[in-house]
Parts: structure tokens; C-alpha cells; sequence
């Protein structure tokens, strides 16, 4: 798999590789660019088959992901990077770390994610519907058969609660994770869906950050208290009247506290 072929960057200095979501692309990290104003090199590129770099009909798994990310730190001669995972991009990040190693990487931040996303009789840490194997694949399947009408159900997923049905957040969500192809996201869909990286977080050696929205209607709080109490040294920070996107509904404490843990990993190296 190819390195990113569409990126968004600003600035000069340590670089911050911002990994989108499921469905999403580096255009959901546009307020963090402001980023760079604090001497950070900043980096959202589209995820192959996400955004300006759609593939349809194509078969992804978070493997080609972590492959892609890996051709692309090679390809552009990064170290020292800071790997910020979102959603899904949180699980290519985990990925990339127990597949190719941390030599590259400075530090991780891991935003409203868990470290499976199915739930069964013996783990309830999943989405907070409590969706399990058969319900991810019945979604697959929908998925497939009518993106454009599975696309209305995810973008208010994204938000918190009070957010109104015309904000311009959702129209951005549902117009931008539309414009993708179902079959492809269907078969990352279904790579998202079997994997497991709760044995991952243990062995993680780079300082690691923990962030979520409080009213996330994606992952209970629990979530994130049990990714950060697993990863070694890791501590945690819930963002107020934000849900999954904490990003993007309110940047401005979402990019203090992104500066806050970085200013303190690039103190110590």
C-alpha cells in the first residue's frame, strides 16, 4: 500500500501526525493546524480510501493502513513524531506500533477510542451501542447496499447530544463522509471490526495521552479510563460539551490540552 497521497500540513518543527477516523479525512483536524503557531510541524493526510483519496471498490484493512503510514514516515524521512489517532486512526496507530515498532515515534495521543470496538459476554468496553460481531457485519452489509443512506446515521453519532440538526458541524460531517465509496469502507468496516489491540497497550514504550469528549454517545467514560490505565504512564483528560469529535466542537481546549502534554514530551527529549 502507497503512503498518503493527499495532505494538509502547516508550520515547521516536531511533527504531529494527525490520523482521522472511519469515514472521515485530515479536513477533520482543519482546527488544529493552529497547531503550527506553536513551532509544530502539523499533518492530516487522507487516509487511503477516505476524502480526496477515495478508492472505489477497493478492499482496505487497517494493516494497508499501517503500511500506508509507514511508507509515508519513510517516504518523507520523519522521526520523532508524534502519532494523534482519532476514532479509527487510534487503532492504525496501535497497529502501527505493534507492527513496525516506536523507533519513529515520540508520542502518542489517543482520542475517543477503544482497543476493540466489538463487544461479547466477556468485554463491554466496545461502542456504546453494545454492538457485537453479527450486528458489525449486518452493518457491513448496509453499508454496502446504501452508503449514501448509512452516511445520515453516522454524522450525528459524531457529536455531542446538543448539538442541533442543522449546525454546520453535522451538514460538514454528512456531506464529507457521503462523498466516500461503500463497498470500500465496508471492507475496513469489517477489518475495524476484528481487531483487538488490548494486548498492544501494555507494551507501548513512548508517553501516551488519553482524550475524549465527555458526551461522547460513541464510547463511555469507562473507555477511556481503561485505555489509559493499561498503557503504561498514560493519564487522561475529558473535554466538556463535546462528544466523539472533541476535535472539531471545541478546538481551543482540545489543542491546550494536545500542547500541554507536548510541551512536556519534548521538554524531557
Amino acid at each position: 500500500m502507497n503512503g498518503s497521497r493527499h495532505v494538509t500540513e502547516a508550520g515547521e518543527g516536531k511533527p504531529i501526525l494527525l490520523l482521522h477516523g472511519w469515514s472521515a479525512h485530515g479536513g477533520f483536524f482543519a482546527p488544529q493546524m493552529e497547531l503550527a503557531k506553536l513551532g509544530y510541524h502539523v499533518i492530516a493526510p487522507d487516509l487511503p480510501g477516505h476524502g480526496r483519496d477515495r478508492r472505489p471498490h477497493t478492499n482496505l484493512s487497517i494493516a494497508d493502513l499501517s503500511d500506508a503510514l509507514d511508507n509515508f514516515l519513510t517516504a518523507r524521512g520523519l522521526d520523532d513524531v508524534t502519532l494523534l489517532g482519532w476514532s479509527m486512526g487510534a487503532t492504525v496507530a496501535f497497529e502501527y506500533l505493534a507492527t513496525h515498532g516506536a523507533e519513529r515515534i515520540a508520542s502518542l495521543i489517543v482520542v475517543d477510542m477503544s482497543a476493540r470496538i466489538i463487544n461479547d459476554a466477556q468485554w463491554r468496553l466496545g461502542l456504546a451501542t453494545g454492538l457485537d460481531a453479527r450486528g458489525a457485519e449486518i452493518a457491513a452489509d448496509a453499508m454496502a447496499r446504501n452508503w449514501s443512506r448509512y452516511a445520515r446515521r453516522i454524522a450525528p453519532s459524531l457529536f455531542a447530544p446538543e448539538l442541533g440538526p442543522d449546525h454546520r458541524l453535522l451538514t460538514f460531517a454528512y456531506e464529507n463522509i457521503a462523498n466516500n465509496d461503500g463497498d470500500t469502507l465496508a471492507s475496513l468496516w469489517r477489518s475495524l471490526a476484528g481487531a483487538d489491540h488490548r494486548a498492544t497497550l501494555a507494551s507501548i514504550p513512548i508517553p501516551s495521552f488519553v482524550i475524549a469528549g465527555e458526551r461522547s454517545r460513541l464510547y463511555r467514560p469507562e473507555v477511556t479510563q481503561w485505555l489509559a490505565s493499561h498503557i503504561p504512564g498514560c493519564r487522561h483528560v475529558a473535554i466538556p460539551a463535546a462528544g466523539h469529535t472533541p476535535q472539531m466542537e471545541q478546538p481551543a481546549a482540545f489543542n491546550a490540552a494536545v500542547a500541554k502534554f507536548l510541551s512536556a514530551v519534548y521538554r524531557k527529549s
